[in-house]
């Protein structure tokens, strides 16, 4: 069986109990501290923190525990939220399994990658090509069109989606560097650059790429581009996130891990 990329001194038992208590929190952060439906794109969901907690649980668990926590947190949570507004997809909830159990290896593979400016360079590269899609693609398109309905695309939104996206990760880079020198201080096992650099190969295989095909699974493919878009714009706000976040859950657990040395270097 997986081994926890942590090292985790916490018994059996006690990672059931903890399992349980992430798939609360998780609920709570997916289904009522979230944005879940959007009019315009009602495929979309923004979570203020619940892939966090699912990647969290792939790492300080290990692959099995998040890939239960994953599907198990998107299942409930529907059964408790959504079962007269909404119909289930389990197209959906294999997003959220995937995430949990793919988290695990994608942090694994990252461990042979010591070269932390290179990171940052393929990381920032892709992050500068994205943001010029979305600016041309919102620039180009004076209408977009979801199902039978056409919307208009504001001037504003022209402007300020890519500012506010330009933003967004401008500060999750200098927040990387910056929280990288002070790794050492905060005895963090695991490199916030090595994090960032996770979260986006995650958020870009697992949300943007798996997850638009599922959901064009699950709403048909006519919504495939629109689908693809909101997606990609969502990356900007969840790598930021599930970096910071990751970080904060790493040194509140600090006291857990087994470490003669840091995971990375």
């Amino acid at each position: 069986m997986f081994k926890p990329l942590l090292n985790v001194k916490i018994s059996p038992i006690q990672k059931i109990t903890f399992s349980g208590l992430l798939i609360a929190v998780v609920i709570i952060l997916q289904k009522i501290l979230a944005i879940n439906y959007i009019p315009i794109v009602p495929f979309l969901r923004i979570s203020l923190g619940g892939p966090a907690l699912i990647i969290f649980s792939s790492l300080f668990l290990g692959p099995i525990y998040g890939l239960f926590i994953g599907a198990a947190s998107d299942i409930l949570g529907y059964f408790i939220f959504d079962p007269k507004a909404n119909a289930f997809f389990p197209q959906i909830t294999a997003i959220y399994a995937v995430l949990g159990l793919v988290s695990y290896f994608v942090f694994l593979l990252f461990k042979l990658i010591k070269n932390k400016t290179l990171m940052l360079i393929i990381e920032g590269a892709t992050f500068i090509g994205l943001l010029v899609f979305i600016t041309l693609y919102l620039c180009l398109n004076t209408n977009l069109q979801l199902y039978s309905s056409t919307y208009e695309v504001q001037l504003w939104q022209k402007i300020v989606i890519p500012i506010v996206l330009f933003l967004l990760l401008s500060l999750l880079f200098v927040s990387s560097i910056i929280f990288d020198k002070k790794s050492e201080k905060w005895n963090l096992i695991i490199s916030p650059i090595n994090i960032s650099f996770s979260c986006f190969v995650i958020e870009v295989t697992v949300m943007v790429l798996f997850g638009t095909l599922m959901k064009g699974f699950a709403f048909g493919f006519a919504t495939y581009p629109m689908i693809l878009l909101t997606q990609i714009i969502v990356l900007f706000i969840n790598v930021p996130l599930n970096t910071w976040l990751l970080i904060l859950l790493l040194r509140i657990t600090n006291r857990f891990y087994n470490k003669p040395e840091t995971f990375y270097n």
